[in-house]
């Protein structure tokens, strides 16, 4: 086995930024960077310690999930075979860093392996905050949708009675819009409590 050999690049500006998706690549390739693309793409191992966050897009208010590097302007590179010429032609790749007095800086394991457990704490940590955020909205809008349920049903619901059974029972003496309307708060309130999808998310962190 080839043993690893960590070199740091310098890359171009603008090239750190998130690729264009590209639905034929793998899962664990969604959020590359375009520097991480065009070097996979050539055959390079490439390694840019990042961090991901949670933006509200401005206009459209949709919460958008970014990556961003923990240093700006730099990425590692795996060169066992020391083709530094091949890496330099890569798009976006502008210089190694260097040694004043012996060429490109080659980087210990240990040194990328430290690299590599904290942008693996801070992607648990941001798994997490995600997480607790979506369980906040489920909760808020099951709240709504119960308040909803609430203006349509008829008065005197026991308290032993969720609210969904006291729908499921009236459903049928409703007239054909607004049962229709409770048949779908009924699903809402259904999807938004199903222990397989609150299951999923945990699993996430």
């Amino acid at each position: 086995m080839k043993r690893s050999r960590w070199y740091a690049i310098r890359v171009a500006p603008g090239y750190q930024r998130m690729a264009a998706a590209d639905e034929r690549l793998p899962e664990s390739r969604r959020m590359e960077s375009i520097i991480e693309r065009n070097c996979r793409k050539d055959g390079f191992d490439i390694f840019m310690p990042s961090f991901y966050t949670e933006l509200r897009h401005h206009r459209t208010k949709q919460i958008l999930q970014k990556r961003f590097p923990f240093l700006v302007g730099y990425a590692f590179v795996n060169l066992p075979r020391l083709n530094f010429e091949e890496l330099r032609r890569v798009d976006g790749v502008v210089c190694f860093l260097r040694d004043a007095r012996y060429g490109p800086l080659e980087f210990p394991d240990e040194e990328i392996e430290v690299l590599y457990f904290a942008e693996h704490e801070r992607r648990q940590s941001f798994l997490y905050e995600q997480h607790c955020r979506k369980e906040n909205e489920r909760h808020e809008q099951i709240q709504h949708l119960r308040g909803q349920l609430r203006k349509i049903l008829p008065k005197g619901r026991k308290a032993r009675v969720s609210m969904v059974d006291q729908a499921e029972r009236a459903i049928d003496s409703l007239s054909p819009q607004i049962k229709e309307r409770v048949q779908k708060i009924i699903s809402e309130l259904n999807a938004l409590t199903a222990d397989a999808e609150v299951e999923n998310l945990r699993q996430a962190v």
